[in-house]
């Protein structure tokens, strides 16, 4: 008598089953796993981060307009069942027991999936068809195009909290804080026009940073962020710019660090319901390699300011493969200000006299590198 064989989700099941056992073996009792659910709206999609109370077996499926995450164990949620009114993620809630079930909407496209450790965190990035390049383009005003814009963007955001200090100040409100004096103080003392990447507390994509600057034909490219260091008496400025080999081991573990944020992890996306998207570092670097030199000037226009005007610690120029600097069209760097790990530079950090010092020395810089390069056109043509 000929066997049926078995279906795909079958399979699946029996999987999650053979690693569930597993786990039995390596604690005397399970308890239901508690899921906790956090969704964060972007231009380009959804993020949905999943927080686990304890490591579980899991696969993804998707039918029906419906991401699965089938779980190895019996899980609950929190908040058991949640609505998003989007275009691309409706609602979501724990189905059979075991499932957490994610209905999308009309505008989805397709999703990509990466863990986080200590805790265990599942990540899912829920992709719109809509075109990110035409939103941006929608919100376009008209602008004189002979002055020069200067994109600022705002590290993190959202639920990416990033660097958080000894006394609980946060990174992604510090950096938009400082952007947006840095705004008021460009547009107000001289011809640039100033766009912010974000201007509330919300998640956007690394890639979709860069495109914002390349839509408006920016001149430049700054992005903003905090530092930290598992040395508490770590001090000082750094500014960076693109390059595939990193200066030094600080630089690249920060540069992963940066880029494990959000998703990007060994130079790769994990992609699910679709192929594979590698991250091709050098093609990347090609298409920012004519900004290279340019970029480097104003990274030490920048950290020379810093370091005059704001007295912070000099740690000089350094280059790593950031993720939110590629595919930039136009000299871009990224400034870590100072330690928020360092109790003495938190406090300073909380201080609207260092803010105001620091955003004086990077607007003396960028004055001063737009003066010097008029004559070289980098300005982003008509």
């Amino acid at each position: 008598m000929m066997r049926e064989p078995a279906s795909p989700r079958r399979t699946l099941r029996a999987a999650l089953a053979a690693s569930a056992l597993l786990l039995l073996f390596a604690a005397p009792a399970l308890a239901r796993v508690r899921v906790e659910v956090k969704t964060d709206v972007s231009n380009d999609g959804t993020r949905v981060l999943l927080n686990h109370s304890s490591q579980v077996p899991y696969l993804i499926e998707v039918e029906d307009k419906k991401i699965k995450v089938i779980y190895g164990e019996s899980v609950s949620s929190r908040p058991a069942r949640g609505r998003v009114r989007n275009s691309v993620l409706k609602r979501f809630g724990v189905e059979d027991g075991d499932t957490l079930v994610f209905h999308v909407g009309d505008e989805y496209l397709s999703y990509q999936t990466f863990e986080l450790r200590n805790p265990f965190r599942l990540v899912i990035d829920i992709q719109s068809s809509r075109s990110v390049e035409d939103d941006i383009l929608s919100r376009l005003d008209d602008r004189d195009r002979s002055r020069p814009i200067v994109v600022i963007d705002p590290g993190h955001g959202g639920m990416e909290e990033g660097a958080i200090g000894p006394g609980g100040l946060i990174e992604k409100n510090v950096t938009l804080d400082l952007a947006r004096r840095l705004k008021r103080l460009l547009e107000s003392g001289s011809s640039i026009d100033v766009v912010l990447t974000r201007d509330d507390d919300r998640l956007v994509g690394l890639d979709e940073r860069t495109a914002i600057a390349n839509h408006n034909r920016a001149a430049l490219f700054l992005s903003i962020h905090l530092n930290a260091s598992r040395r508490r008496n770590a001090t000082g400025a750094e500014t960076y710019y693109l390059s595939t080999d990193a200066t030094d081991d600080e630089a690249r573990t920060l540069a992963a660090l940066e880029n494990r944020a959000s998703g990007v992890e060994k130079g790769q996306f994990i992609a699910h319901g679709g192929t594979q998207k590698q991250l091709d570092l050098v093609l990347w670097d090609l298409a920012q390699n004519q900004h290279l030199a340019q970029s480097s000037l104003l990274a030490e226009s920048v950290q020379r300011q810093l370091n005059a005007l704001a007295g912070t610690r000099d740690r000089g120029v350094r280059q790593a493969p950031f993720r939110v600097l590629m595919g930039a069209t136009m000299p871009a760097v990224l400034i870590e200000v100072a330690f928020v790990s360092n109790p003495d530079e938190e406090r300073q950090l909380r201080s609207r006299a260092f803010r105001d010092k620091t955003v004086r020395a990077i607007g003396s810089a960028v004055i001063e590198f737009l003066g010097r390069s008029k004559r070289t056109s980098i300005y982003g043509s008509p």
